[in-house]
This record gives structure tokens, sequence and C-alpha cells, in this order.
């Protein structure tokens, strides 16, 4: 069996203090690709892939030709060749940004802005949870909130109607300018996902959301009353 996790940016948590007790068995992976662009703030693309076996990286994707054969002195002396490693063979320097971020930065300071969206969005959850029409998706352990808005006027609705109801609120969301959450599906319903890895985020630009969030809702009650009237 091969043991791959998909860090994506989840993994970067372990630069938390308080947070790398939930990923410690990272360290049984076979394998663990992570995205720089993501958790780390660098420029995109930069990913990652940590192998325990990087022979089988050369097995798989090495492909020798007589116009590509390495040498021991001169340009080509290096070992191994990277472009060996994966499908690319004209490959970008995109390790260059990811250096010079964590020269600037180091790992204690961005796993501050790390906590720092943790925090965040357990922030978030506090002051969605002070609305009765809004069902927020628990635990939220780390920097995600997924939630749905239930309207009283529209609860006992069909609840595809509630799905779409929370779809326009989202464009709605995005078009005006506010904030660009997500959606996914929840136990087969619709829920906005904010998903917060920015390190200028400010605790004043959820209290901006959710205010925008519930004059948004109230506006398109209104205008659902106003279509079946």
């Amino acid at each position: 069996m091969w043991f791959h996790v998909d860090g994506a940016f989840g993994s970067f948590v372990v630069l938390d203090p308080s947070r790398r007790n939930l990923v410690v068995w990272l360290s049984d992976a076979d394998s663990l690709a992570f995205d720089f662009h993501k958790w780390l703030h660098a420029p995109y693309a930069a990913g990652c892939v940590l192998m325990r076996e990087i022979g089988m990286l050369h097995a798989t994707f090495s492909s020798p030709r007589n116009y590509l054969v390495g040498t021991k002195r001169g340009f080509a002396s290096d070992n191994p060749w990277f472009c060996d490693m994966g499908i690319e063979l004209s490959r970008p320097c995109r390790a260059l940004k990811v250096w010079f971020n964590l020269k600037e930065h180091g790992t204690v300071r961005l796993g501050q802005a790390i906590a720092a969206n943790c925090n965040q969005a357990q922030y978030l959850f506090n002051l969605l949870s002070k609305h009765d029409f809004i069902r927020v998706f628990t635990p939220v352990s780390l920097n995600i909130v997924n939630f749905r808005l239930e309207p009283q006027q529209i609860k006992k609705a069909d609840p595809e109607i509630i799905d779409l109801f929370n779809d326009e609120i989202v464009n709605d969301l995005q078009e005006q300018g506010i904030a660009v959450p997500s959606t996914t599906r929840l136990k087969d319903r619709l829920y906005i996902r904010v998903c917060i890895t920015n390190h200028r985020s400010t605790l004043q630009d959820f209290d901006l959301f959710v205010d925008k969030l519930i004059d948004l809702s109230r506006s398109r009650v209104l205008l659902m009353n106003k279509s079946t009237e």
C-alpha cells in the first residue's frame, strides 16, 4: 500500500505550534504534495512533492536520450536532473520565489499568519452563530467555515430552493466586490464555504462580511416574496 497525502494547503498547519498535533500523521506518509501558492502566500504556481523513495520518480519519468546524457563535469553535470523527476523537460525556476519568501519571513512568521487565519475562522464562526437562521457546519477546526442561510420566510421551502438561495447570495457577494466565498455540498445540501488563507485579512473584514451577508439575505428574501405575489 502507498500512503499519499494531498497536503494542498492544510499540511502547512504543521507550522502552527498550537495546531501541529492535528497533522502528526504526516510523518507516516510515503509521499506528500502541497502548494506554496496557497497558505504560504507565494505567487502562483508553486507546488511541491516530497517522496520517501525518490528513485521511484526517476524510474517513472526518466526518458534517456542521446542528446540528454549527463556528464561528470560542465553544465550537464547536475545530479539529479530534475527533468527526470516529472513530466516537464523545460522547467521554470519556481523554487526561487519560494526561497525568497522563506528567507524574508521565515517559518515562524509564516506559522503565525496561519494561526491568525485559524483564529479568524473561529471569529467568523462566532459572528455567524449569533443569527438563528444561519446554520454553521461544525466543527470549525482550522481555517474553513461552512454555513447555510435558512431564513424563516423560506425555511419550510423545498431544500433545493434554499440551495439556490445560498448560491445566489454567493454570486451577490462576489459581483458586488464584497468577498469571494465559494460553495460546497455537505450531506447533499449546498453550503457557503469561506476558506481563509490571506495574510492581509483582518477581523474587521469579517465584521463587514457578515453585515453585508445579512443585508443581502434580507434583500433576496424580499425579492423572492415579490416574485411569488
